[in-house]
C-alpha cells in the first residue's frame, strides 16, 4: 500500500489542504500548532474511522475556524489498483463513504467501508470508539510522544501474520502446518478441560476420580482407627483398674506420716514467735543504751568547746579596736581629695562650652559652603533638563516607525521584486510575420513586425472563425505567481499605511533621525545621572536644612556661655579653626588637672573602703564566734535538762545495759531450740507429703474417669465386626485406586502432548524472531555501527515481548533501561522491521509514519537516523517525517511541504 495524495477540509485547523506523497520519502514541516498531527490523524481515520461514528470522537474533528463538516480524500496504491476513499463526517444520519479505483470499482456507505477494511488487511472492520482506533496500524503510526514505548509490544500482536509472512517468503527455519495448528488447538482445549492454573478442573474424570479414592481413603482409615480404638479400651480398662488398687493401698500410711510432720512444724512456729518478740525487746533497749551514751558524750564535748572559744576571743577584740581606728584615718583623706576635685570641675566646663562653639562656627561655615555650591549646580541640571525635553518634543513629532518595520518593509519590497521578475519570465511574447488576412489579439489587431508581451490569458481570433487560446507560463503558474504579486503589492501598501508614509525612503530617513535623537536624549540623560539630578532637591533642601540647624546650633552655644565669658565669632573659617586649636589646648589642659585629681580622689576612696571592709569582716567574724558560743552553750544547757547531770546519766547507762544483757540471753536460747527442730527440713516435708497425697488422689479420679471410658466405648462400638468392616474398605480403596492410576495416565499423556506442541511452537516463534532481530539490526547498524546485536523473545515460556540490545564493546542492555534517545531510536528500527516483512503482504509496501518521533535524540543521532529511513524507502517502504524543525532532516532528501506555506495559500 502506497498514499498518492491527501485532501482535508474543514478539518480542525485546515480550511483546505492538498498534500501530494513521494511515493518514497516524505517531509510535512511546520511549527507547533500548525496542523501536522492533524494531518496523521486524517489520513488515519480515513482508512480506519467508521464515517458514522458521533460523539466525542466526532467532534473532536469539528474546526472553530472554517464552516462545515470534516471531510477527508484520500488517495492510495493497493491490492494492485489505485483508490480513493472520501468521508464525510457528520455524525450518524449525515455521514458519507465512497470509495472508488481506476479500475471501475465505485461504493459508497457501508459496502466502501467492507471493501476498504479487506484492502487494509484489518478484519475488525471500522472503529466507532477512541481506545479501538488505536489499535489500528499501531505498529505504522508512531504518535506524538508515543516514540520511546516498546515497538516489540505492536509486532507481537502481528506475530502469526508475521509468521505466515516469512514463511511463505522461505525464512522462517522451521514450519508450521495449518493441521499443525488444528491438532495443537485440539490437544489444548483437551489440557484445558481437565487442567488449570492451580491443579485439575473441577467436575473432569481425574477430578471425580481424585475425589472418590479421597473418600475411599478416608473410609479405610475410620475402620482401621475404630478397629484400634475397641483393642486400646480392653487395655485400657484392665491399666485403670489396677492403678486404682495400688494408690488405695497406699494412702493411710502417707497421711500418718503428714500429721506427725504438721505438729513438730506447729511448735517451730510457736519457737519463732518468740524469738521475733525477744528482738524486737533487745532492739528497742540496746537503742535506749546507745542514746544515752551518746548524749552524756555531747554534752561533755560542748562543755570543752565552749571554753576554748571564750579563751580564743581576747585577740580578735583587740584587732578591730585597731582597724577601726585605720577606716576613720582613710575617709578623712578621701574627702579632702573630693573637695580639691570639685573645684577644678568649672574651670573644665568653661573650657569645654569654648571648644563647643568654636565647633559649631566651623560647621556653620562648613554647611555654607555646601549649600552655595548645590545651588550652583542646580542652576546648571536646568539647562541640560531644557535641552533634553526639547530632544523628546522633536522625537515625539516624529512618526513612531521602528527598525524592524523598515527592514520588514525592505524584506516585502525585495519579495515584491522577486515575484515581478518571475511573473514577467512566465510573459509570452507575439509577433506578426505575415498573414494575408487580419489578426486579432484579445480583439486587436496585430502589427507586422510589432512585438505584443502576454502576461495573462488572451485570445487570438482569425476572420474565418479561427480561435486561438494562448496561456503563458501553463496558466496556472501564471495565474500564481500573479496573485503573489498582488498580495506582495497589497502588504506594501498596507504596512505602508500602518506607517503613514508613501515610500521607503522616506521610513528610512525618519528611523535615521529617530535614531538620531535618541543617541542625543541618552547622552543627556547620562550627564544629568552624573550630576545627580534626580537626588539634587533632595540633597539642596538636606543642605539649606543642615545649614539653618548649625546657626541655630553657634546661637544657642553662644547664649549658653556666662555673661562675662562673652565674646565676638570668628569672621571666616580660618579664624574660626584657629579659635577652635586654642580653645581645644585650654580644654585638654584643663581636663589633665582634672583627671589627676580625680585620680587622687578615686586612689584615697579605694584606701578608705578597703580599710572599712577589713573593719567591717573582723566586726562580723567577732560577732559570729560569740554567737556560736551562745548557742553552744544553750545547747548544753538543753541537754542537761533533758538528760540530768553527770551522775544522774552515770547511773541510768549501768542499769539499761544490765537490762539489754538479760534480754540478749533468753534470745539466744530460743534461737538454739528453734536450730534443733530444723524447719525448713520441717516445712518442705509438709509439702511434700500434701503434693504426694493429691498427686494419689488426682490418680485414683483418672482411673476411675478412664476405666468408665473404656466401659463406654466397649458398650457403644463393639455392636459391629470391625475386622469384616476394615476388609471392606481395603477392597473399596484398592478399586478407587486402580480407577485413579488410569485416569492419571491419561492426564500425563495429554500434560505431555501440551507441552510437546508447546515447545513446538515455541521454536517456530524462536526461528521467526531471528530473521526479524537480523532485521533490526541491519537497521540499527545505521546509528551504532556494526556489530551491533539485537536478542528479541517472543516464546510462551519465556518474559513475553522482550527486546534486548549489545552495542559494540558495551553490555546487553534490556530496552527499559536505555535512554529516552536510545529507546525512540530502537523502537523506530523494530516498528520499520516489523513494517518490512509485512508489506510483502501489502504489493511490497507499506506506508509509516513518525509525528515528532524523536525529541530526545540529538542533531548526531538524527543524522544517522536519516540513514535508516532511507534504507527503510530502499526496502520499498514509504516513509513518512512530521517535524517541527524539518532543518534536522535536510540529509534524508525528502519531498518536503511546508504547512506555513500551505495555511497561507489556503485560507480564507
Amino acid at each position: 500500500m502506497r498514499l498518492i495524495s491527501l485532501t482535508v477540509r474543514n478539518y480542525r485547523i485546515h480550511g483546505e489542504i492538498t498534500v501530494d506523497f513521494d511515493s518514497s520519502r516524505n517531509l510535512i514541516g511546520g511549527l507547533n500548532e500548525t496542523g501536522k498531527s492533524t494531518l496523521a490523524e486524517a489520513i488515519h481515520r480515513a482508512l480506519f474511522m467508521r464515517y458514522k461514528a458521533g460523539g466525542d470522537l466526532q467532534k473532536s474533528m469539528v474546526s472553530d475556524m472554517h464552516a462545515g463538516h470534516p471531510e477527508v480524500k484520500l488517495t492510495f496504491e493497493a491490492a494492485g489498483d489505485t483508490w480513493t476513499i472520501e468521508k464525510l463526517f457528520a455524525g450518524a444520519t449525515k455521514s458519507t463513504a465512497r470509495l472508488t479505483s481506476l479500475s471501475g470499482i465505485s461504493l459508497q456507505g457501508d459496502p466502501a467501508e467492507d471493501k476498504l477494511a479487506e484492502i487494509t488487511a484489518n478484519p475488525d472492520g471500522m472503529a466507532n470508539r477512541e481506545n479501538d482506533l488505536a489499535t489500528r496500524w499501531s505498529h505504522l503510526w508512531v504518535w506524538q510522544g508515543t516514540a520511546g514505548a516498546d515497538a516489540s509490544t505492536h509486532a507481537a500482536n502481528h506475530r502469526n501474520e508475521l509468521i505466515q509472512r516469512l514463511q511463505a517468503n522461505g525464512l522462517a527455519t522451521v514450519m508450521q502446518s495449518e493441521t499443525d495448528e488444528k491438532t495443537r488447538e485440539k490437544i489444548r482445549a483437551i489440557h484445558d478441560s481437565i487442567f488449570t492454573k492451580n491443579g485439575f478442573k473441577t467436575g473432569s474424570r481425574i477430578d471425580l476420580a481424585s475425589k472418590a479414592l479421597a473418600e475411599a481413603q478416608g473410609k479405610l482409615e475410620y475402620a482401621t482407627e475404630q478397629k484400634n480404638r475397641l483393642e486400646k479400651a480392653v487395655a485400657e480398662q484392665e491399666s485403670a483398674a489396677s492403678e486404682l488398687a495400688a494408690s488405695e493401698a497406699a494412702l493411710p500410711n502417707l497421711r500418718e506420716q503428714l500429721t506427725v510432720s504438721k505438729a513438730s512444724s506447729a511448735k517451730a512456729r510457736e519457737l519463732r514467735a518468740q524469738i521475733e518478740q525477744q528482738t524486737l525487746l533487745h532492739s528497742q533497749v540496746a537503742a535506749t543504751l546507745l542514746h544515752k551514751t551518746k548524749a552524756d558524750q555531747q554534752i561533755r564535748s560542748l562543755h570543752s568547746e565552749a571554753a576554748a572559744a571564750r579563751e580564743a576571743l581576747v585577740p580578735a577584740e583587740q584587732k578591730l579596736a585597731v582597724l577601726a581606728e585605720q577606716s576613720a584615718t582613710a575617709a578623712a583623706n578621701a574627702n579632702e581629695a573630693r573637695i580639691a576635685a570639685d573645684a577644678v570641675a568649672d574651670d573644665l566646663r568653661l573650657a569645654r562650652q569654648h571648644h563647643d562653639l568654636a565647633n559649631a562656627c566651623i560647621n556653620q561655615f562648613e554647611k555654607s559652603s555646601l549649600h552655595e555650591a548645590l545651588v550652583a549646580k542646580s542652576k546648571d541640571i536646568t539647562v541640560i533638563e531644557e535641552s533634553l525635553a526639547a530632544y523628546r518634543e522633536s522625537l515625539s513629532s516624529l512618526p513612531a516607525i521602528s527598525p524592524e518595520q523598515l527592514e520588514s518593509l525592505r524584506t516585502l519590497e525585495s519579495q515584491h521584486a522577486q515575484a515581478r521578475s518571475a511573473l514577467e519570465a512566465i510573459a509570452t511574447g507575439v509577433e506578426l510575420i505575415a498573414s494575408p488576412q487580419a489578426v486579432l489579439l484579445d480583439n486587436q489587431a496585430l502589427q507586422v513586425a510589432t512585438p505584443r508581451i502576454i502576461t495573462e490569458t488572451s485570445e487570438v481570433s482569425l476572420p474565418d472563425g479561427t480561435r486561438l487560446r494562448i496561456q503563458p507560463g501553463g496558466g496556472t503558474s501564471l495565474a500564481k505567481s500573479r496573485r503573489k504579486v498582488d498580495e506582495l503589492e497589497r502588504e506594501i501598501a498596507t504596512l505602508l499605511d500602518q506607517m503613514a508614509i508613501t515610500e521607503t525612503k522616506q521610513a528610512a530617513e525618519i528611523v535615521a533621525h529617530r535614531q538620531t535623537l535618541a543617541q542625543k536624549i541618552s547622552t543627556t540623560q547620562s550627564r544629568l545621572n552624573d550630576l545627580g539630578a534626580r537626588n539634587l532637591p533632595e540633597a539642596l533642601s538636606n543642605a539649606k536644612s543642615a545649614l539653618t540647624a548649625s546657626t541655630a546650633e553657634v546661637e544657642h552655644r553662644l547664649a549658653a556661655l556666662p555673661p562675662t565669658q562673652a565674646r565676638d565669632l570668628p569672621r571666616s573659617l580660618a579664624d574660626a579653626q584657629d579659635w577652635q586649636t586654642q580653645a581645644r589646648e585650654s580644654l585638654e589642659a584643663a581636663e589633665q588637672r582634672e583627671q589627676t585629681l580625680r585620680a587622687n580622689v578615686e586612689a584615697t576612696h579605694k584606701a578608705h573602703q578597703a580599710k572599712l571592709t577589713a573593719y567591717q569582716i573582723a566586726q562580723q567574724t567577732l560577732e559570729t564566734r560569740r554567737r556560736e558560743i551562745a548557742d553552744m552553750e544553750a545547747s548544753v544547757r538543753t541537754l542537761e535538762k533533758n538528760n540530768g547531770d553527770a551522775p544522774a546519766r552515770t547511773e541510768a547507762i549501768a542499769s539499761t545495759a544490765k537490762e539489754e544483757a538479760a534480754i540478749k540471753s533468753l534470745l539466744d536460747s530460743a534461737t538454739a531450740a528453734l536450730a534443733n527442730l530444723n524447719p525448713e527440713r520441717l516445712e518442705q516435708e509438709v509439702v511434700r507429703l500434701e503434693r504426694v497425697i493429691t498427686n494419689e488422689l488426682e490418680k485414683q479420679q483418672g482411673a476411675r474417669e478412664r476405666l468408665a471410658v473404656a466401659k463406654t466405648t466397649l458398650a457403644s462400638d463393639g455392636t459391629s465386626d470391625p475386622e469384616a468392616d476394615l476388609l471392606q474398605a481395603k477392597a473399596r480403596h484398592a478399586a478407587t485406586s486402580d480407577e485413579y492410576a488410569r485416569e492419571k495416565r491419561h492426564a500425563d499423556a495429554i500434560a505431555l502432548l501440551h507441552r510437546l506442541f508447546s515447545e513446538s511452537r515455541e521454536s517456530i516463534t524462536r526461528s521467526v524472531t531471528q530473521p526479524i532481530a537480523d532485521r533490526v539490526c541491519g537497521y540499527l547498524e545505521c546509528i551504532y555501527g556494526r556489530g551491533v546485536r539485537v536478542d528479541v523473545d517472543w516464546t510462551d515460556s519465556g518474559p513475553s515481548n522482550t527486546i534486548r540490545i549489545t552495542r559494540p564493546g558495551e553490555p546487553q542492555f534490556a530496552f527499559g533501561s536505555l535512554s529516552g534517545g536510545a529507546k525512540e531510536q530502537v523502537a523506530a528500527a523494530v516498528r520499520l522491521a516489523t513494517a518490512e516483512i509485512l508489506a510483502t503482504a501489502h504489493n511490497g509496501c507499506l506506508p509509516i509514519l513518525f509525528d515528532d518521533s524523536f525529541a530526545y535524540s540529538d542533531k548526531d543521532r538524527i543524522q544517522s537516523l536519516q540513514s535508516m529511513l532511507e534504507l527503510a524507502a530502499n526496502r520499498g517502504l514509504q516513509v513518512l517525517v512530521l517535524s517541527c524543525t524539518p532543518s534536522d532532516y535536510i540529509g534524508l532528501g525528502a519531498k518536503e511541504t511546508s504547512l506555513k506555506t500551505l495555511r497561507r495559500v489556503d485560507s480564507p
